[in-house]
Protein backbone atom coordinates (compact mmCIF):
# COMPACT_ATOMS: atom_id res chain seq x y z
CA UNK A 1 0.00 0.00 0.00
CA UNK A 2 1.33 3.27 -0.74
CA UNK A 3 0.69 6.13 1.62
CA UNK A 4 1.04 10.23 1.14
CA UNK A 5 1.53 11.65 4.47
CA UNK A 6 0.49 15.63 4.63
CA UNK A 7 -0.19 17.63 8.08
CA UNK A 8 -0.05 21.66 7.86
CA UNK A 9 2.96 22.50 9.87
CA UNK A 10 6.42 21.04 11.23
CA UNK A 11 5.03 21.17 14.84
CA UNK A 12 3.00 18.83 14.55
CA UNK A 13 4.66 16.02 13.03
CA UNK A 14 8.54 17.58 14.39
CA UNK A 15 9.60 13.29 15.44
CA UNK A 16 8.69 12.48 11.78
CA UNK A 17 8.44 15.58 9.32
CA UNK A 18 11.07 13.57 6.92
CA UNK A 19 7.82 11.81 6.25
CA UNK A 20 5.56 13.84 5.73
CA UNK A 21 4.16 16.92 2.64
CA UNK A 22 3.38 20.23 4.70
CA UNK A 23 1.05 22.24 3.21
CA UNK A 24 0.70 24.69 5.04
CA UNK A 25 -2.00 26.75 7.39
CA UNK A 26 -5.41 27.23 5.51
CA UNK A 27 -7.51 25.76 2.55
CA UNK A 28 -5.28 27.84 -0.12
CA UNK A 29 -2.10 26.62 1.39
CA UNK A 30 -3.06 22.67 0.99
CA UNK A 31 -4.79 23.08 -2.16
CA UNK A 32 -1.58 24.27 -3.32
CA UNK A 33 0.40 21.95 -1.89
CA UNK A 34 -1.95 19.16 -2.37
CA UNK A 35 -2.13 19.76 -6.46
CA UNK A 36 1.54 19.98 -6.93
CA UNK A 37 1.92 17.00 -5.36
CA UNK A 38 -1.18 15.30 -7.53
CA UNK A 39 0.75 17.08 -10.48
CA UNK A 40 4.08 15.22 -9.41
CA UNK A 41 2.25 11.64 -9.08
CA UNK A 42 0.29 11.76 -11.35
CA UNK A 43 -0.84 7.94 -12.47
CA UNK A 44 0.08 6.42 -9.15
CA UNK A 45 -1.83 4.69 -7.23
CA UNK A 46 -1.89 5.74 -3.07
CA UNK A 47 -4.16 7.12 -0.27
CA UNK A 48 -3.78 10.41 1.17
CA UNK A 49 -3.09 10.33 5.14
CA UNK A 50 -3.97 13.35 6.46
CA UNK A 51 -2.78 13.96 10.28
CA UNK A 52 -2.91 17.37 12.30
CA UNK A 53 -4.44 19.04 15.02
CA UNK A 54 -7.84 20.04 15.52
CA UNK A 55 -9.61 22.34 17.54
CA UNK A 56 -12.52 20.63 19.68
CA UNK A 57 -15.75 21.43 21.98
CA UNK A 58 -16.18 18.57 24.03
CA UNK A 59 -13.60 16.04 23.00
CA UNK A 60 -10.62 15.56 25.65
CA UNK A 61 -7.05 17.56 24.72
CA UNK A 62 -5.11 14.88 23.49
CA UNK A 63 -7.81 12.98 22.45
CA UNK A 64 -6.73 11.19 19.09
CA UNK A 65 -9.89 11.23 16.06
CA UNK A 66 -10.30 9.54 13.21
CA UNK A 67 -12.67 12.06 11.02
CA UNK A 68 -15.73 10.23 9.01
CA UNK A 69 -17.10 13.05 7.54
CA UNK A 70 -15.83 16.99 6.54
CA UNK A 71 -17.85 19.97 6.18
CA UNK A 72 -16.53 22.87 4.59
CA UNK A 73 -16.96 26.87 5.79
CA UNK A 74 -19.23 28.66 3.48
CA UNK A 75 -22.04 29.75 2.47
CA UNK A 76 -23.76 26.52 2.07
CA UNK A 77 -21.94 24.63 4.48
CA UNK A 78 -23.90 22.15 6.26
CA UNK A 79 -25.62 20.47 2.90
CA UNK A 80 -22.18 19.86 1.34
CA UNK A 81 -20.88 16.60 2.67
CA UNK A 82 -17.31 14.98 2.50
CA UNK A 83 -17.33 11.21 3.86
CA UNK A 84 -13.78 9.77 4.15
CA UNK A 85 -12.24 6.62 3.15
CA UNK A 86 -10.71 4.13 5.67
CA UNK A 87 -7.54 2.49 6.03
CA UNK A 88 -7.58 -1.40 6.10
CA UNK A 89 -6.44 -2.22 9.41
CA UNK A 90 -7.78 -1.41 12.76
CA UNK A 91 -7.12 1.62 15.04
CA UNK A 92 -8.56 1.18 18.27
CA UNK A 93 -7.11 4.40 19.68
CA UNK A 94 -9.31 6.80 18.46
CA UNK A 95 -13.35 8.67 18.20
CA UNK A 96 -15.08 9.15 15.15
CA UNK A 97 -15.87 12.80 14.53
CA UNK A 98 -17.14 14.66 12.53
CA UNK A 99 -15.47 17.69 11.30
CA UNK A 100 -15.73 21.54 10.23
CA UNK A 101 -13.01 23.04 8.20
CA UNK A 102 -12.65 26.43 7.70
CA UNK A 103 -10.62 29.33 6.62
CA UNK A 104 -9.40 30.82 9.32
CA UNK A 105 -8.65 29.79 13.36
CA UNK A 106 -12.37 28.48 14.61
CA UNK A 107 -13.01 30.26 18.07
CA UNK A 108 -14.99 33.19 19.69
CA UNK A 109 -12.67 35.94 18.72
CA UNK A 110 -13.31 35.30 14.98
CA UNK A 111 -16.94 33.59 14.84
CA UNK A 112 -20.16 34.78 17.12
CA UNK A 113 -21.27 32.47 19.44
CA UNK A 114 -24.36 31.98 17.95
CA UNK A 115 -22.29 30.72 14.07
CA UNK A 116 -19.95 28.46 17.39
CA UNK A 117 -23.00 27.15 18.84
CA UNK A 118 -24.65 26.61 15.64
CA UNK A 119 -21.50 24.05 13.87
CA UNK A 120 -20.88 22.61 17.26
CA UNK A 121 -24.32 21.39 16.64
CA UNK A 122 -22.89 19.89 13.47
CA UNK A 123 -18.95 19.03 13.72
CA UNK A 124 -16.98 18.03 16.63
CA UNK A 125 -14.06 18.95 15.62
CA UNK A 126 -12.40 22.14 13.42
CA UNK A 127 -9.86 22.56 10.82
CA UNK A 128 -8.06 24.58 8.35
CA UNK A 129 -6.98 22.62 5.87
CA UNK A 130 -9.05 19.31 5.42
CA UNK A 131 -11.41 20.09 3.15
CA UNK A 132 -9.27 21.78 0.72
CA UNK A 133 -7.12 18.40 1.31
CA UNK A 134 -10.00 15.96 0.83
CA UNK A 135 -11.38 18.10 -2.67
CA UNK A 136 -8.47 17.62 -4.43
CA UNK A 137 -7.86 14.27 -3.14
CA UNK A 138 -11.20 13.34 -4.33
CA UNK A 139 -11.05 15.17 -7.75
CA UNK A 140 -7.73 12.89 -8.49
CA UNK A 141 -9.49 9.79 -7.41
CA UNK A 142 -7.30 8.94 -4.16
CA UNK A 143 -8.38 7.33 -0.90
CA UNK A 144 -8.64 9.90 1.72
CA UNK A 145 -8.05 9.63 5.78
CA UNK A 146 -7.75 11.85 8.69
CA UNK A 147 -6.64 11.24 12.05
CA UNK A 148 -6.93 14.16 14.26
CA UNK A 149 -5.48 15.05 17.80
CA UNK A 150 -7.40 17.76 19.98
CA UNK A 151 -5.14 20.62 20.45
CA UNK A 152 -7.85 22.73 21.99
CA UNK A 153 -11.35 23.89 23.06
CA UNK A 154 -11.87 26.56 21.20
CA UNK A 155 -10.82 28.51 23.55
CA UNK A 156 -6.94 29.57 22.74
CA UNK A 157 -4.56 32.29 20.94
CA UNK A 158 -2.54 31.40 18.53
CA UNK A 159 0.37 31.44 20.57
CA UNK A 160 -0.89 29.13 23.09
CA UNK A 161 -2.19 26.73 19.91
CA UNK A 162 1.46 26.54 18.74
CA UNK A 163 2.47 25.40 22.42
CA UNK A 164 -0.12 23.24 22.49
CA UNK A 165 1.04 21.86 19.25
CA UNK A 166 4.10 21.08 20.19
CA UNK A 167 3.14 19.50 23.91
CA UNK A 168 1.48 17.12 21.49
CA UNK A 169 3.22 16.31 18.20
CA UNK A 170 4.96 13.42 20.16
CA UNK A 171 1.36 11.68 20.77
CA UNK A 172 0.37 12.37 17.42
CA UNK A 173 3.41 11.10 15.80
CA UNK A 174 3.64 7.65 18.13
CA UNK A 175 -0.09 7.36 16.77
CA UNK A 176 1.05 7.97 13.31
CA UNK A 177 4.17 5.31 13.69
CA UNK A 178 1.73 2.86 14.97
CA UNK A 179 -0.81 2.71 12.08
CA UNK A 180 1.99 2.44 9.48
CA UNK A 181 3.54 -0.67 11.89
CA UNK A 182 0.44 -2.13 11.61
CA UNK A 183 0.00 -1.40 8.04
CA UNK A 184 2.99 -2.89 7.08
CA UNK A 185 2.48 -6.15 9.14
CA UNK A 186 -0.94 -6.41 7.33
CA UNK A 187 0.72 -6.20 3.59
CA UNK A 188 3.65 -3.84 1.59
CA UNK A 189 3.72 -0.04 2.28
CA UNK A 190 5.59 2.64 0.51
CA UNK A 191 5.42 6.07 1.64
CA UNK A 192 5.63 8.63 -1.11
Amino acid sequence: MKIALFAAVEEEVSQIKEMVHLTGIGRESATTAMLEFMRKHEGEDFTVLNIGTAGAHTAPVGSLLRITEIVSGGADFLSQPMFTDRLPVEIHDTSDAKLFSSDCFVSPSVYSADFLSKISKKADCFDMESSALYTVAKHFGKPYVSYKIVSDHLDVDLATWHQRVHDLSGNLCDFVLKILEKIKTNGSLELI
